[in-house]
């Protein structure tokens, strides 16, 4: 930094924006153009005078043969003008070829001519050309020059660049027709102007669109303030503030790129150079206040938002209290303290609010400027309060700094924006009266005056160089066309030559190749097969045993992951078979019970016929022993009559009993109290042998069970015969029984068994009916002729018999058959025509409902066939065929195109032009500014010249810098410019480049640099274009890596790096915006605002958990037990309930948020929307066999793990919520995460979380709903649509884009694109391949510029068109001439399959439709052109339907072999592609539609950008005319030459020969030059000569210098050259130090020369 004086007494730069400087030959030169169109001479149609004066050519008043002199003679002759200059005929005959002779270069002067006149022509005589001034165009009334008789004292050279306006002035219409040499223009009649509006010359066709609509009056010059300082007349081009402001429906530009010219350049940094010298009076005004230095100026910004310098200028000015300042290198949140400590200090000496900035502003850099201001503001109030004793000061215009740090500033300002807060009048804010102004002195003035007229210099060198440009090009131009003839004919004979040359070179060196490379090939097949032949047979014991061990691990994985997915699901399983075994037994108990009922009957009936026999044994064995017995039952008899007789006394004792109850109730007692003693002895007895007791009862029962069963079968034993003959006489009666209801049914169903036995001997009868037929039928040959001959001989006899009669009556068998079939039909046809009648509509409906049906089945066989038949194609090949509305648009869409690109082409042109134009401005100033310091330097320092400037840089302080003005820099940079322009527009080079990343396994430090590489790349994505094409890089990367994987799995498991990058992309405020909207208002409501919220999911959590809150309530430990299963623990009451509890608030949490995303979903940021959908788009057509909602459903997977998931975890860390989380509020997240990822998943609740099961049915529902959500997330509209961005907007668009990056960074990308350079570009012919060859090594590239800045540098990406033939280009047309001939070919044959149809041989009936066909297709009057219509197939219209058919079947052969079709389908593909062809017509022509607007617009774009350029282009042109007329026009004073000096003498002597040069004449030795560093060598003359030759620079031509050595007054034979200055400024571009003169022999040093030249010429000190 450092104080430096005015602008114009050092050197500054005017950066103007241009292009190629060679101006071509026609008529687009500005209007200070010899050539121009708003320039006319007398001769309106003529050549202009502007560039013409007798003095400006050297030649005298009596050279004529230059027509741009006759003018001056005119003037300097006021003789009555000559016929040539008389008023122009208004036919057109001569108007054009007038017209067309002005736009030809003038004719050179002779060689010599007659001596001039010593005396010079009065200067005060001079009339300067006659122009036309379009801006007062008149068709109506004639208006003369005026010329003044006398020299203003103030006027200008007599140049010839100044003749553009002031031959039109404001005065009286008397003045100027009596002026005695006033020039009269010719007045231009409206039929004239008309015509010009057809000539080829764009510039006469815009002069007659002015004249004709009345727009001329807009360009007229109504204050002064309108002109081009120095060119009066001359209206002033602006981009606002016009005098006539814009016109009305003139519509406004699009871009904004009219309101910016190359004149705003000089002022792109005002903004930030103002601001840093704001921050530099702010870091004085802070070091006066702490008494110590701070970081510089271009570090303040850092260096305050620790706040420590903030805190410690409150410090010094309350020097008695004492604060805490936190010091830290590193920032961090403490250090919002120091930032709170200056706030407080402003709410103490009450700083307004409108001052004051926030903590963001300062900490996040958010607002930087404001936080300046409010120092700024700080200073002035503490000085209008006295507590500090000085004013903040004022360096604006006082400080330098480098460019990068302006071009840093600026570009932090632009990426900041923020509006600059108004630093000028703060002191009148607070009521501070400004100090007074001082009083300017000498050299402040002349710094004023140089500032003033500073326009007026650049416009005087703007004129010379234009001037000095056009006679350079007057006379090349002149020179080709004299030798045009001669010149073509060179041309066609060295092209000839050289064509064939090189034919017949090729031609051997084909002949050459082709043989080698088929021996080369040959020897190599045969050699690689007995290689590999060799190797397989020496590998064969290892591949066999390599196999074997690969089928084995094969197979032991498939044992492993069975075994591992049985394990997995044992549970279940052994469920399952649980569930299988009760089935099974339920199943056989039910068949035995089915069983058991089936044989209930015969069961009853045996058991009821074995209890009948015992019983019957039974009374017989009773009746037996009751015989044996009578005695016994005789004294039982007695007994019983005993028995009676007791029972009698019984009774009596009863009686005598009735009275003693009492008695009996204490018998009772006295025995229950005895028996429960007994009792309890008995059980206390029993209890001690109760297992003794249980023994011997079950061996007592076993026993008495055996015995049963031995009683049982011993009674069965001896009963056997008795039980056989029951059971044999049971089964008689059973048969009998069953007999006799058998013949009870036979006699009820007689009916159905006589039916039954008719049918039975019809079967039988037909089995000998086919026994005879079939012996019949042996004998079939033998009866069949016996038949015939019968019926022959039958039908012959009846036929006679019958034909006799007819004869006999013929004609009226004749009448009555005519009679009785025209009843019939005229019947018939009535009942149908009255049924048809009385159901019209329903006929018409069905019949056009079956048409429907039949063409909805045809037509959906084509097109949702997957091969549809030669029919349905056939019947809708209508629809292929293009009307003329179609072919037409055809026609505009490929000519609109064609269009489009030569526009691009010229528009390129144009830009490089205006490049190379820019270029050549900025090297004459910036030469002016280097040459002035170097002297400065030299002057100051001492020392040579020529050494300072051999070590120092004209343009850039580092030679290899890419902003640099010399030819290899400009070239790297544009080369660079179409590096990044190609990796951004072309996804597939870095798609393929992230995907070998992958491959090679890169290190994650390694991959991040290559993240923030390639986010650099596109500016991450700040702008819209950027966005566009990550978003299209990262899709691509997408595909690329989804084809590169085999299942869906393997994509699943992946690490991708376009990942990285989307992670990158995904951290911008709009995201964080979205996440907060979307998740802050769940977390805070649900989680933040509920502190005793837990949804803890493990019951055993929750069991301890109730038990430590019981603890800590009572007090007293707990008696439920702590360590116990699962299963228990939820089986406690209160556990259950806060289980239930958690799982009712997981659920609501989780709807909430799924209500959330339904709702906010239309806000998602679109990249992440369009990313989801070409990932689904990409793994459908990848994996086409995985169903569309197992796709979606991995999407939506894929959508919640990378953007949702890690913003609900960890929600402080993305901005969601602004403070931390504890512990608990983060496991209560992660629960919610965890349901919400099972969602995500598509599955439900395994055994892993078997207590989140009864979860499963909302995680159904929501699993479809997620599906429901993700489909409508990845319904966008494209990225075209959505960003409206195509691939022509780089193209026409006039801002170019524009990259900011580091110089390191350049050379990084540019490593890492060469370093995989086979995988990024595998096509050798690719056009990244070309700019990589273009740039060279990086690592040398980085070599070279390694002085460079490491700062951002500025970059205007531009595309390198390539042109790139489509290699299948013949395939297709030919596959599209097949199908049209197969289109014709169904349409005149048919069958089953087109391989039917084409081996099918023509017939003549074939070639008959055909020729109908033809006659339909291509009628005279048709409106519909055939299906593939195009110009370059072949005519069908000429052939025959054979020569057709054969044409079509070679075709089919050749496609067939490059493998295009195959005959396996019977050539189905051709029908396919037909199919396909008639399902995207109809999508063709709106996409044809769509384009057609798309390249309309973009020709339109393209129309506003070329003539913005050429407006540009015009610019620069008049720019360039004015400088270099005003460069050398003469200002101020004369200089003063010292008597009888070597000048001195020179001059004299030039003006006693009357060959003064109009722009100066300087002679010196060639001593003097060589000490001067001008001259460095000179062949043949010794150095010991150079004292006694002198050189002479002299100029009569603006920007052309003439050097001539003589020896005294000899002038030397060879040493005489014109140097133009435009040969010199491109010598510096280029890096040429040296330049030969002389045929080689002067050896000069361009820089000083140039140096000098200025010096002398241009008075540039």
């Amino acid at each position: 930094m450092s104080y430096r004086p005015h602008p114009l007494r050092q050197s500054y730069t005017v950066d103007y924006t241009a292009a190629n400087i060679n101006r071509q030959p026609s008529t687009t030169s500005s209007a200070s153009s010899g050539y121009s169109n708003t320039s006319f001479n007398s001769d309106p149609f003529g050549p202009a005078s502007a560039a013409s004066s007798i003095t400006s050519n050297g030649y005298g008043a009596s050279t004529f043969a230059h027509k741009r002199g006759k003018s001056e003679a005119a003037i300097r002759q006021p003789s009555p003008r000559t016929s040539i200059y008389d008023e122009p005929k208004t036919s057109p005959d001569n108007m054009y070829s007038l017209a067309r002779q002005s736009l030809r270069p003038l004719p050179q002067p002779p060689a010599s001519g007659p001596a001039p006149d010593k005396t010079p022509p009065r200067r005060e005589r001079y009339e300067r050309g006659q122009s036309f001034d379009m801006g007062r165009l008149s068709l109506t009334e004639e208006r003369t020059s005026p010329t003044p008789l006398t020299k203003s004292p103030n006027a200008r050279p007599t140049s010839m660049v100044l003749t553009r306006s002031d031959s039109i002035l404001p005065t009286s219409s008397s003045a100027l027709v009596h002026s005695p040499h006033a020039i009269v223009h010719p007045t231009l009649a409206a039929p004239d102007l008309q015509q010009l509006g057809r000539s080829s010359t764009n510039q006469l066709r815009t002069l007659s669109k002015l004249a004709q609509d009345g727009s001329a009056e807009e360009f007229a010059v109504t204050s002064q303030a309108q002109e081009v300082v120095g060119l009066r007349g001359r209206r002033r081009l602006q981009r606002a503030g016009n005098a006539n402001g814009p016109r009305s429906g003139q519509r406004s530009d699009r871009y904004g790129f009219e309101g910016r010219n190359w004149m705003d350049k000089q002022r792109q940094f005002l903004q930030a150079y103002e601001y840093l010298c704001h921050i530099g009076e702010a870091k004085e005004w802070i070091e006066d206040v702490i008494h110590r230095q701070i970081p510089p100026i271009v570090e303040l910004e850092e260096a305050l938002r620790d706040g420590v310098t903030l805190a410690e200028v409150v410090e010094a000015l309350n020097p008695t209290r004492r604060y805490r300042i936190f010091r830290h290198p590193r920032l961090q949140a403490r250090h919002w303290d120091n930032v709170a400590t200056f706030f407080r200090y402003l709410d103490e000496v009450e700083l307004p609010d409108l001052f004051r900035f926030e903590l963001i502003d300062l900490y996040e850099k958010k607002n930087i400027p404001k936080v300046i201001y409010c120092i700024h503001a700080l200073s002035w109030l503490l000085f209008r309060k006295g507590i500090v004793d000085f004013r903040i000061g004022n360096l604006v215009g006082q400080l330098e700094f480098e460019h990068h740090e302006l071009e840093a500033m600026q570009k932090g300002l632009d990426k900041l924006g923020v509006n600059m807060p108004t630093f000028g009048n703060m002191g009148a804010d607070f009521g501070v009266e400004p100090e007074p102004e001082p009083e300017e002195t000498e050299e402040e003035r002349i710094d004023r005056e140089l500032s003033e007229n500073e326009a007026a210099i650049l416009d005087l060198q703007s004129q010379m160089r234009g001037a000095m440009l056009r006679m350079r090009l007057g006379n090349i131009m002149q020179q080709l066309w004299d030798s045009e003839d001669w010149l073509i004919d060179l041309q066609a004979r060295i092209r000839g030559d050289f064509t064939r040359q090189i034919m017949g070179y090729r031609l051997e060196m084909r002949k050459f190749a082709v043989n080698l490379q088929s021996a080369a090939r040959g020897f190599l097949v045969r050699n690689r097969m007995a290689n590999r032949e060799h190797f397989w047979k020496s590998k064969e014991k290892d591949i066999t045993k390599l196999q074997s061990l690969i089928r084995a691990m094969k197979v032991r994985d498939e044992v492993r992951e069975t075994r591992s997915q049985l394990s997995r699901v044992d549970g279940p399983v052994r469920s399952i078979q649980a569930v299988f075994r009760g089935y099974l037994a339920r199943q056989k108990l039910f068949a035995q019970q089915q069983e058991t009922s089936r044989e209930t009957g015969p069961i009853l009936e045996l058991q009821s016929a074995i209890r009948g026999m015992l019983a019957r044994e039974r009374v017989g064995r009773d009746l037996y022993f009751l015989g044996e017995e009578a005695e016994a039952i005789t004294g039982l008899q007695a007994a019983a009559r005993a028995m009676l007789t007791r029972n009698q006394i019984h009774r009596q004792q009863e009686a005598l009993a009735s009275f003693g109850p009492k008695w009996e109730a204490l018998q009772g007692i006295v025995r229950g109290n005895l028996l429960r003693q007994e009792l309890q002895a008995t059980k206390a007895e029993l209890s001690q042998h109760s297992p003794d007791i249980g023994t011997l009862q079950a061996h007592i029962r076993a026993a008495a069970v055996r015995r049963d069963i031995t009683e049982k079968l011993d009674a069965l034993n001896e009963n056997e015969p008795s039980i056989i003959e029951l059971q044999s006489l049971a089964r008689g009666m059973l048969e009998r029984v069953r007999i006799a209801a058998d013949l009870d049914f036979l006699e009820s169903n007689t009916p159905s068994i006589i039916d039954l036995q008719a049918r039975i001997r019809g079967c039988l009868f037909r089995e000998q009916q086919s026994l005879l037929l079939e012996e019949l039928h042996s004998h079939e040959d033998e009866i069949i002729s016996l038949q015939a001959l019968s019926r022959a001989m039958l039908l012959r006899n009846d036929i006679g018999m019958l034909l006799g009669e007819l004869d006999e009556h013929e004609e009226a068998i004749v009448e009555l058959q005519a009679f009785a079939r025209g009843f019939v039909v005229r019947q018939k046809f009535a009942e149908k025509k009255k049924h048809f009648e009385e159901n019209m509509q329903k006929v018409v409906k069905i019949q056009s409902f079956v048409r429907a049906k039949l063409q909805g089945e045809a037509y959906r066989s084509l097109t949702t066939g997957k091969n549809p038949p030669v029919g349905a194609v056939k019947n809708f090949v209508h629809l292929l065929n293009d009307s003329d509305f179609d072919f037409n648009e055809e026609i505009e869409f490929e000519r609109l195109r064609k269009t489009v690109v030569q526009q691009v082409r010229q528009n390129e042109m144009l830009e490089q032009y205006i490049d190379q134009l820019d270029i050549k401005i900025a090297l004459l100033v910036k030469n002016k500014i280097t040459l002035d310091e170097v002297v400065r330097h030299q002057n100051t320092f001492g020392g040579h010249t020529s050494s300072l400037l051999a070590n120092a840089s004209i343009a850039s302080a580092n030679q290899f810098d890419l902003k640099a003005l010399n030819k290899s820099s400009r070239k790297k940079l544009e080369s660079y410019q179409q590096l990044f322009f190609n990796l951004q527009t072309q996804p597939q080079y870095l798609a393929r480049l992230f995907r070998r990343l992958r491959e090679l396994g890169t290190a994650e430090k390694e991959c991040k640099r290559i993240e923030l590489l390639m986010m650099g790349l596109f500016g991450y994505a700040q702008k819209r274009r950027e966005e566009y094409y990550l978003l299209k890089l990262i899709v691509r990367s997408i595909r690329e890596e989804v084809d590169a994987c085999n299942t869906i799995q393997e994509y699943l498991r992946g690490n991708f790096f376009w990942s990285k990058l989307l992670s990158n992309y995904t951290r911008s405020p709009r995201d964080r915006k979205y996440l907060r909207d979307l998740l802050g208002p769940l977390i805070r409501d649900n989680i933040i605002e509920d502190p005793a919220l837990d949804l803890e999911s493990d019951p055993m959590q929750i069991y301890r958990s109730a038990i430590n809150n019981e603890e800590l309530r009572t007090g007293r430990p707990s008696r439920r037990p702590l360590d116990i299963t699962r299963d228990l623990a939820i089986k406690d009451p209160e556990t259950r309930e806060l289980f239930i509890d958690h799982l009712r608030d997981l659920r609501e949490i989780s709807d909430q948020f799924f209500l959330a995303l339904e709702d906010l979903l239309p806000r998602m940021p679109y990249g992440l929307r369009f990313i989801c959908q070409q990932m689904f788009e990409a793994l459908c057509q990848r994996f086409q066999r995985e169903p569309q909602h197992h796709v979606l459903q991995i999407v939506g997977n894929w959508i919640w793990r990378f953007y949702l998931q890690p913003a609900l975890i960890n929600p402080e860390q993305v901005g969601v919520i602004e403070k931390s989380l504890s512990p608990l509020q983060k496991r209560n997240l992660g629960e919610v995460a965890k349901v919400l990822s099972q969602i995500s998943s598509g599955r439900p609740f395994g055994g892993e979380n078997i207590y989140l099961q009864p979860l499963n049915a909302f995680v159904g529902e929501s699993i479809e709903r997620l599906a429901r959500i993700t489909g409508d997330l990845i319904s966008v509209a494209d990225a075209e649509s959505t960003f409206d961005i195509d691939e022509f907007n780089d193209l026409y668009a006039k801002n170019r884009p524009t990259l900011y990056i580091k110089m390191t960074d350049i050379f990084a990308i540019h490593s890492l694109v060469v370093s995989e350079i086979p995988t990024v570009c595998p096509n050798r012919d690719d056009v990244l391949r070309e700019i990589l060859q273009d740039l060279g090594s990086a690592k040398n590239n980085e070599n070279e510029m390694n002085a460079a800045s490491s700062s951002d540098i500025q970059m205007f990406l531009t595309p390198k068109l390539h042109d790139i033939e489509d290699p299948e280009a013949d395939v297709k047309a030919l596959f599209m001439e097949t199908k049209r001939c197969i289109l014709y070919i169904i349409r005149v044959q048919t069958g089953a399959d087109l391989l039917q149809i084409l081996v099918r041989p023509p017939t003549q009936e074939d070639e008959i439709k055909w020729q109908a066909l033809l006659r339909e297709d291509f009628a005279s009057g048709s409106n519909t052109k055939g299906a593939y219509s195009d110009v370059n197939m072949v005519d069908v219209t000429r052939m025959s339907y054979y020569d057709m058919k054969r044409n079509a079947l070679e075709n089919i052969m050749r496609l067939e072999q490059m493998g295009r079709i195959t005959k396996k389908n019977y050539y189905q593909d051709i029908l396919n592609a037909i199919a396909l062809d008639i399902r995207t017509k109809s999508r063709r022509r709106i996409q044809r539609q769509r384009e057609l607007e798309g390249v309309r617009a973009t020709l339109g774009n393209l129309h506003e950008k070329a003539k913005y350029l050429e407006q540009q282009r015009k610019s620069y042109d008049d720019y360039i005319e004015q400088a270099m007329a005003t460069l050398q026009k003469n200002k101020g004073k004369k200089r003063f030459l010292l008597p009888f000096t070597k000048q001195y003498n020179h001059q004299r002597e030039l003006e006693r020969s009357g060959r003064v040069p109009k722009f100066g004449s300087y002679k010196y030795s060639v001593r003097a030059l060589a000490e001067k560093g001008v001259v460095v060598s000179w062949q043949g003359v010794s150095e010991r000569d150079w004292s006694n030759i002198n050189l002479t620079i002299s100029c009569d031509e603006v920007g052309v210098f003439n050097v001539e050595g003589s020896r005294g007054h000899i002038q030397i034979p060879g040493a005489s050259a014109l140097i133009p200055i435009e040969d010199l400024l491109q010598a510096q571009f280029e890096s040429h130090q040296f330049m030969n003169v002389f045929e080689g022999n002067l050896r000069l040093n361009v820089n000083l020369l140039l140096h000098l030249l200025y010096k002398k010429f241009y008075r540039t000190q």
